[in-house]
């Protein structure tokens, strides 16, 4: 599930510029965020799918923001 749950964050960064905290925190961005994922993974929990983007975020596996700006440019 991890180039999922990284391509969804990488979509979120472009669209909503927002961070993993932003994401967890707020309601409408992370209903964004779990709608991305699930249009892939259909099934997932969103416990599950929240875990995986905080553990990805502690194993630096996820895209900065301005990268992901860059790769746009």
């Amino acid at each position: 599930m991890e180039p999922v749950l990284i391509d969804a964050y990488r979509r979120m960064l472009t669209t909503h510029q927002c961070s993993v905290d932003r994401i967890l925190e707020e309601p409408e961005l992370r209903s964004a965020f779990l709608s991305l994922v699930r249009s892939s993974v259909p099934e997932g929990a969103e416990s599950v799918i929240l875990h995986g983007l905080n553990n990805l975020r502690k194993k630096s596996k996820l895209p900065r923001r301005d990268e992901a700006h860059a790769s746009n440019a």
